[in-house]
């Protein structure tokens, strides 16, 4: 099966930063916590063409 990746940008992975909770009540609410006000963040979005060369040819961008 063939992928597909959108050339003029990447999204950088916003899930690399898990966070752990305790497994009782008030570990319970932190989480519900922040669930319910989690801030709303545009994924940050970076420029192919900032890459360098090395970099581009190693993810079949270049020759």
């Amino acid at each position: 099966m063939a992928q597909v990746m959108h050339i003029e940008t990447m999204a950088a992975p916003g899930s690399m930063g898990k966070k752990t909770y305790a497994l009782n009540f008030k570990g319970l609410i932190a989480h519900l916590l922040d669930i319910l006000f989690v801030e709303s963040k545009a994924e940050p979005k970076y420029n192919v063409g900032q890459l360098s060369p090395y970099l581009q040819r190693d993810i079949g961008l270049n020759r």
